[in-house]
């Protein structure tokens, strides 16, 4: 339902009262609980008519922006795929939808005139979302003047990675700290070779294994350059202690990966561009209280009837709640 995507306050003494009482004050209290709600509600439709939140599945449905109804070029239509039953899902009470698949639920985005090469595809999220939008920009200055934003990783990697800009170096233990390394960590791709073994003395008398870093083994260092790659291939945070190199011949860096619990290793020749920044989880700005928070308009002419389970008041008012 609605508050399936709420986050709720916690008011510290949750373990100090009694289970009869929590439940007793979760109940008087539910609407001033929720603070906010999960990043995921900006993806979701909901119609003010009904208590159910719809999640668009498709591979680029949560790529499509807000074009209003001047620019928007696509419109939202029920599927006509003889073999997705749609009508019975529409004619399915609203209690009953986590029964239906998602076969017969199918939406399309059907052009409403012609789209040009190049030109990006736009929704009408609803005059709801429009008006949301417009209250959040004319609140934004107000609720976050004494705010402090950090850098996020996204802004932090184009400094290190932009393109056609000198590459700025990953700062070192030694280094000082980066303005926003406290919202985001580092990562790197590290794949090493456990023939070539080294051992490096510490000053305790202990010795510390030093590995070369070698790429991929079967796309090569080249591919490794590519953003995608480097993202999702043998990637665990690391600590940055020696940097070599500079600016013309590039940098590479000695690192000590997260590799387990006891476990020490270094790992050397470490190239400049597998190195990334990563936000540490819900420190981002976009999951701050101040973000925006707003769902898209089902449209009305398209919305079942069978899934109308609120009155027009109502649904305002749940809506208010989330």
């Amino acid at each position: 339902g609605r508050n399936a995507l709420a986050m709720l306050e916690s008011d510290g003494n949750a373990e100090e009262e009694s289970s009869d009482d929590a439940e007793e004050d979760a109940e008087e209290d539910e609407t001033e609980a929720i603070k906010t709600h999960q990043l995921l509600y900006n993806y979701m439709l909901e119609h003010p008519q009904s208590s159910a939140l719809f999640l668009p599945a498709g591979a680029l449905s949560m790529y499509i922006n807000h074009g209003g109804n001047k620019k928007a070029n696509v419109k939202m239509m029920w599927s006509t795929k003889e073999w997705s039953n749609v009508e019975g899902a529409r004619e399915t009470n609203v209690d009953d939808l986590s029964l239906i698949g998602p076969i017969d639920m199918i939406l399309e985005l059907v052009a409403t005139r012609p789209i040009k090469k190049g030109e990006e595809v736009l929704l009408d999220y609803g005059d709801d979302w429009a008006n949301a939008w417009k209250e959040h920009l004319s609140q934004w200055n107000e609720v976050t003047k004494d705010a402090s934003f950090s850098k996020s990783a996204m802004v932090l990697n184009e400094i290190h990675h932009a393109v056609g800009k000198p590459a700025q170096p990953f700062p070192t233990e030694d280094d000082e700290e980066e303005d926003g390394e406290e919202n985001a960590v580092i990562q790197c791709h590290i794949m090493y070779d456990e023939d070539k073994i080294e051992r490096r003395r510490n000053q305790d008398g202990t010795r510390t294994k030093v590995y070369p870093w070698i790429p991929h083994p079967v796309a090569g260092e080249s591919r490794l350059k590519s953003e995608s790659a480097i993202r999702g291939v043998n990637r665990v945070g690391c600590d940055i202690l020696e940097r070599s190199g500079d600016e013309q011949s590039g940098y590479n860096y000695v690192v000590r990966p997260y590799v387990g619990e006891g476990q020490a290793i270094l790992v050397k020749n470490v190239p400049h561009h597998v190195i990334r920044y990563v936000d540490r989880p819900y420190t981002n700005a976009q999951h701050g209280l101040s973000a925006f928070r707003h769902a898209i308009q089902f449209p009305d002419e398209i919305f079942p009837n069978a899934w109308r389970d609120l009155d027009e008041e109502e649904g305002h008012d749940a809506k208010d709640e989330l």
